[in-house]
């Protein structure tokens, strides 16, 4: 189904796609490898994914927690309620340096997971952070105590002086928005809001590759909490068609070079980065024949959730990429902690 304000949202790009985010990457310091260890020092977790503050810094949120400035905080045998399911670092700009932001003040579990649970126990998976004003919204999902997800879900915030953050509150996604795991935001070229990437496991029963087709929305700035103001954009890459999309598409506007989008092809069952690109934002979407490796992190068996990080340094036309690591169980011989790389962008 293809609503019709996308398509009129998507008029708009009528010629190449202009400059968006990720304009910044002729920037080289610091360089990948100070880069990588800002964030391992900083943080032990799986995913990581961020958005860019009007000040040039960066928001990064990361998913499940074991360890924060090189302290652990708990491993599954040490915690009896689990550990922390997200916390959440600055980056200055020009910098290594990702300073993580304490909640213990507001009686956070942990001290660093800024979305309390559920009271049955669910907890708010961190996927896509964008940022309007001082306003911080992050899409995610509720995930229940088995792992299950039970919906999609708006967390928000407010970044003050100092970068002092304060939670704000969450919301679900109803309608057409609470149809597709969202994963990814980039801001729109044109400045009028943002775009974002969800899938949804259509491959049926037993499915193992090929089972996840691609969703895209439009989000005006001020519509982040209010899903009835969404613009969806259902099957724009349909499963069983050769992408073999992983959980996350994440997508990027590159001047000159259209969009371009990373993901771990078929999830934690597979073991390549895979890269989409296009024109416009609605498509058509070409599979690159070059595929990199996801190496897991070390002692952890999978990998999952690629993450495109534009407006981090990098090479000029590569991507700084990211991917998630885990193991059946966490905390115990897995380093689970993101894993980073620079991709070539290439055009469609």
């Amino acid at each position: 189904m293809l609503i019709a304000a996308v398509a009129t949202v998507a008029a708009m790009l009528s010629g190449h796609a202009r400059a968006g985010p990720a304009s910044a990457q002729g920037r080289h310091e610091p360089d990948l490898a100070a880069y990588d260890r800002g964030v391992a020092a900083a943080v032990r977790s799986d995913l990581a994914a961020s958005v860019r503050l009007p000040d040039g810094g960066q928001v990064y949120v990361f998913g499940d927690t074991l360890a924060v400035n090189g302290q652990v905080i708990c491993g599954p045998s040490r915690c009896p309620h689990g550990y922390p399911h997200d916390s959440i670092a600055i980056q200055r700009p020009g910098t290594a340096t990702f300073r993580m932001q304490s909640c213990a003040a507001a009686g956070c579990p942990y001290g660093w997971q800024w979305v309390p649970d559920w009271p049955d126990g669910s907890y708010f998976w961190m996927a896509a952070p964008t940022v309007t004003g001082n306003s911080l919204y992050v899409i995610g999902e509720r995930i229940s105590q088995v792992g299950a997800v039970e919906g999609e879900y708006t967390a928000s915030f407010t970044v003050g002086v100092g970068d002092a953050l304060t939670y704000q509150g969450i919301s679900a996604l109803t309608g057409a928005a609470g149809d597709s795991q969202w994963g990814s935001a980039t801001a729109d070229p044109h400045g009028r809001g943002w775009w974002l990437t969800g899938t949804r496991n259509t491959g049926g029963t037993g499915c193992v590759a090929d089972c996840k087709t691609m969703d895209i929305a439009y989000v005006p700035f001020t519509a982040m909490t209010h899903p009835a103001a969404w613009h969806v954009q259902l099957g724009a890459l349909p499963s069983g068609e050769g992408y073999d999309l992983g959980t996350v598409v994440s997508m990027s506007q590159v001047t000159g070079h259209g969009w371009v989008a990373y993901t771990k092809r078929d999830d934690i069952t597979g073991s390549v980065l895979e890269r989409l690109n296009a024109w416009y934002v609605t498509g058509p979407w070409h599979v690159a024949t070059q595929q990199w490796p996801a190496t897991p992190a070390p002692g952890c068996g999978w990998t999952y959730s690629a993450q495109t990080h534009p407006a981090s340094p990098g090479p000029a036309v590569q991507m700084l990429v990211s991917w998630a690591s885990n193991d059946d169980d966490p905390g115990t011989t897995c380093d689970m902690r993101p894993q980073f790389t620079d991709l070539p962008i290439g055009s469609p």
